[in-house]
């Protein structure tokens, strides 16, 4: 029995997950996406689904609850997806005891000393390093073909779409869109990340969030015998995540970076290189902060990235193929997720901070059986 018709603004990943959940609970769904496809963060990160960086607990098991739904899409929609798993590499002495500290809250993490490492994991630069912690739970999928796939997968579903149709206002019961379509709704997602601000601005600003950007970039395939075998990060990567923000020797492993890496924490360099089925490595970022930015990418800031990524990994063939960048919202009080209400009806949802693509299916499962209560 179909139920009460719902309209999602976005068909990023938030969006689609919002749709794909609601119609599987038997909602008639519609999704309207301001571009020809979906063009913003969810096509502009890694493609990694990453419990590794989620604080254990209630966010980590939405994390690993959203592993296995992409698992399942993957077969279904046909998409794919490479469970390659992570490994956080430590060459500091601080890092190293985070990693440790890190490891005694969970179950389903290995350490490994830097003779295991390098001996399962050869692409690991060997100078300096201390240990590392694998985890088999991360994955990898191709951001732009896997949201493709995702579309087509709803629209066999029984989702409409319509791409390149902005929504321009919100009524009482109904969306307006830009060519004067009045769409009635039960329910109202937008999942429009940066493009939020434009329908419920102050909700928005009163949620603590800031416009973030990120420099990215992907390499030339690698030679078919390299093999990385994991999704690796640094020193730099634990002190982003929140998983290890609690962890006692974090905050000396900031310091410590800070001192010796200014220019890097400066501008939010933390280094992640994630292969690819095609053999590219996709690599990045760096975080910049506020309401508008420079058109242009930074040249310094990309050569940042590239020193970082020396440091952990030895890389046949260093040359990069494409850069891009990416914009998100990133909350300015340590938030993952934000949901908010500013309407009855209306959900206004994102994930920040790196882990939309890996909270999205939780964030949706909760939200669409939130209606029934």
């Amino acid at each position: 029995m179909r139920i009460s018709p719902v309209v999602i603004v976005g068909a990023g990943i938030i969006g689609l997950a919002h749709a794909i959940t609601a119609r599987e609970h038997g909602h008639d769904v519609v999704v309207f996406e301001r571009d020809g496809r979906a063009l913003g963060a969810s096509v502009r990160n890694f493609g990694t689904l990453w419990p590794i960086g989620c604080v254990p607990g209630a966010e980590r098991a939405q994390a690993l609850f959203g592993i296995e739904r992409w698992a399942h899409l993957s077969e279904e929609a046909g998409f794919w997806m490479g469970r390659q798993g992570s490994l956080s590499l430590a060459y500091r002495e601080e890092a190293w005891a985070v990693l440790q500290e890190f490891r005694d809250g969970v179950d389903d993490c290995t350490l490994l000393d830097a003779d295991a490492v390098l001996r399962r994991f050869p692409a690991a630069n060997p100078r300096g390093l201390r240990g590392a912690i694998y985890s088999a739970a991360e994955a990898v999928v191709h951001p732009a073909s896997t949201l493709a796939a995702l579309a087509d997968y709803a629209r066999r579903r029984g989702i409409t779409i319509h791409f390149g149709t902005p929504v321009v206002k919100v009524h009482d019961e109904a969306v307006e869109t830009s060519d004067g379509r009045r769409v009635p709704f039960q329910h109202l997602v937008i999942a429009a990340g940066d493009e939020m601000r434009l329908l419920f601005p102050e909700a928005l600003a009163a949620a603590h969030v800031q416009r973030c950007r990120l420099q990215m970039m992907r390499t030339v395939p690698q030679p078919a015998a390299f093999d990385m075998g994991a999704v690796f990060v640094s020193d730099l990567t634990l002190c982003h995540y929140p998983a290890f923000k609690d962890c006692p020797s974090t905050p000396l492993l900031r310091a410590r970076l800070e001192r010796e890496l200014p220019h890097h924490c400066d501008w939010g360099v933390h280094v992640i290189a994630a292969q690819h089925d095609d053999r590219t490595l996709t690599l990045g970022d760096s975080h910049e902060y506020g309401l508008d930015f420079d058109p242009d990418s930074h040249e310094g800031v990309e050569q940042l990235i590239l020193d970082a990524l020396g440091d952990f990994v030895d890389l046949p063939d260093p040359r990069i193929a494409s850069r891009w960048h990416g914009v998100y919202l990133k909350s300015t009080v340590g938030e993952t997720q934000v949901v908010l209400h500013p309407r009855e009806r209306v959900t206004m949802v994102t994930a920040m901070g790196g882990l939309g693509m890996t909270l999205s299916w939780g964030l949706a499962a909760r939200t669409v059986e939130g209606w029934r209560s």
